[in-house]
């Protein structure tokens, strides 16, 4: 069935203070963008599927038999909208909205239905945002929600076209090129097959800061990854990895964090690899405004074993496909990264194999096993992850993102030189929402069971009021209520997960700790961390994309 819906409410508030434009011309904004979603059935069907232009074949489908669940793009830049198209699989909404956001935090309903009855509805839609979603309260079916496609129109086309078009670029060893369709403009850049091409942009910032980089690019890559290095003004400034797309006609967004110099500034992504950089379509640049924003962080301890994709039985690249399917800000691992003594070739051919493809955006901890190489305690680690891991020359560091503060420990080494360290970062933060991670925790139900040498630790994150302390070792998934550095129920005191669910073999329960509320083994997944500027929830999402665990949202102390 076709038909258009109107909206309910044709003219809502504008995002941003945009103004309709009826001269504009229209084009499809959506297609590739990086997606969300509050669910899937699996991972067979994840939320980017219903952005790749194929409206009979591939689809998100969310859990089945819940409400509410939403679908949500990040067209990468705010957009003045004029319609959203749904192409319906048989799983369809009855109550549905479409909302509008700025900054993916606050939406704005467009257009409402009480009525749906599947097939393809089409929306007008009046407004200016970077994020779309399709938010449903009642499901048509005893199933979920499935969408074939979503799709977002807006002004474009003949107009100007969005971001830093990379065919506008200063190029070397690389060439404008058009005959894989889904770029916007008039083109985009393939790289030669070499080390050393690259692409430059000038670009303008109105103010000093750190910006937010998303590379627009497929790469239908029959060797894997393709690396490039991010200077800004001559500066190495990121390394950021593009892994494949699946096809050359399938687009999607790749992002990297830097600062940049109020005016005029010059960004050059140049390939590492022998096999070049990816297809770029375009450069878009937005400030990262900090504490105002929510995002999402994948995190998980203990993950690859000495096997790869060839295995059905080998997890850590199914764990890595999870991943993929968050669009992370940035990765977590709590330790044991590569069994089994974390050699450097080890990394290299498995580890690399698949969580690497996240590895510019992973922001590690090492575990027991990185200590057993006969090389050196950590030299596998060290040569793997580099300044990644070792920001100011230790394996343990700070970091900031939005509202948040983020400690990452060696728990190898809980001596009085980190702990000092420890407590002076702690006392200079200025963020709301402090969390940290490290490998061993203080307390767990399983085999290895609870490591006090933690505790001065713990005492310390919950004296600063810190909110939420990730760990790995045993290999099983736990959540507890806030507690205190003696295992208290407080309310005052610090949410615990144990994450070590990436990819090695499951560990028993064997001695249920007081403040424990849930406990998972013999699954494996990603614990996915939604954080806002002023609060948090925790899930756990299993090897078929379903939500294993879901905490309750806190707020930060």
């Amino acid at each position: 069935m076709r038909r258009l819906l109107l909206p309910l409410v044709l003219l809502v508030p504008l995002l941003n203070g945009g103004t309709a434009s009826a001269s504009a011309a229209e084009t499809l904004l959506s297609q590739g963008k990086p997606a969300t979603a509050s669910s899937v059935e699996d991972a067979t069907f994840p939320a980017s599927l219903a952005f790749d232009g194929d409206t009979t074949t591939t689809r998100w489908a969310s859990i089945e038999g819940s409400d509410p669940q939403w679908l949500q793009v990040d067209l990468g830049a705010s957009r003045q909208l004029s319609r959203v198209k749904l192409t319906w699989e048989a799983a369809y909404g009855k109550t549905y909205k479409i909302q509008l956001s700025a900054d993916g935090s606050t939406w704005t309903d467009a257009h409402s239905t009480t009525t749906g009855d599947g097939g393809v509805d089409e929306a007008a839609i009046t407004g200016t945002a970077r994020y779309v979603r399709m938010h449903g309260t009642q499901r048509g079916t005893s199933y979920g929600y499935s969408l074939y496609e979503m799709q977002v129109y807006g002004e474009g086309g003949t107009g100007p076209a969005p971001g830093y078009q990379a065919e506008n670029a200063t190029l070397s060893q690389a060439f404008v090129d058009t005959k894989h369709a889904g770029f916007t403009g008039t083109g985009f850049v393939d790289y030669v097959n070499t080390t050393g091409g690259y692409i430059e942009w000038s670009v303008t910032a109105a103010a000093a800061g750190p910006h937010r980089l998303d590379f627009r690019y497929a790469n239908n890559s029959t060797t894997g990854n393709r690396p490039v290095a991010v200077t800004v003004n001559g500066a190495n400034a990121a390394s950021v990895t593009f892994p494949p797309t699946g096809a050359w006609t399938t687009w999607t967004t790749q992002a990297a964090t830097v600062t940049l110099n109020a005016g005029a500034n010059t960004i050059r992504a140049t390939a590492t690899s022998n096999d070049g950089g990816p297809n770029i379509d375009r450069l878009d640049i937005t400030p990262d405004t900090g504490g105002g924003t929510s995002f999402v962080v994948a995190a998980a301890g203990d993950i690859a074993q000495q096997c790869t994709a060839s295995s059905s039985s080998c997890i850590h690249p199914k764990t890595a496909a999870l991943v993929q399917t968050m669009n992370p800000e940035f990765v977590i691992t709590m330790g044991d990264n590569q069994y089994d003594d974390a050699l450097i070739s080890d990394f290299r051919n498995y580890y690399d194999k698949s969580w690497g493809a996240f590895k510019s955006k992973t922001r590690p901890t090492p575990g027991n096993h990185e200590t057993y190489d006969p090389a050196g305690s950590l030299a596998g680690y060290k040569a793997y992850f580099g300044s990644i891991a070792y920001p100011n020359g230790k394996p343990y560091y700070s970091y900031d993102h939005g509202n948040w503060h983020f400690v990452a420990l060696d728990s190898n080494d809980f001596g009085s030189t980190q702990l000092n360290w420890l407590k002076a970062d702690l006392a200079a933060n200025t963020k709301k929402c402090v969390a940290a991670y490290w490998h061993h925790p203080l307390y767990s139900s399983g085999e290895h069971g609870n490591q006090p040498v933690a505790r001065a630790t713990y005492q310390a994150l919950y004296d600063a009021r810190a909110d939420l302390v990730l760990g790995g070792h045993d290999h099983h998934y736990e959540r507890f209520g806030p507690q205190n550095a003696n295992g208290g129920s407080d309310t005052q005191g610090i949410v615990s997960i144990i994450g070590g669910t990436g990819g090695a073999s499951p560990y028993a329960i064997e001695n249920v700790q007081p403040n424990s509320l849930k406990r998972l083994t013999d699954t494996y997944g990603v614990v996915k961390l939604n954080l806002g500027p002023d609060s948090f929830q925790t899930q756990l999402i299993g090897l078929d994309g379903s939500v294993k665990d879901s905490g309750p949202t806190y707020a930060c102390h």
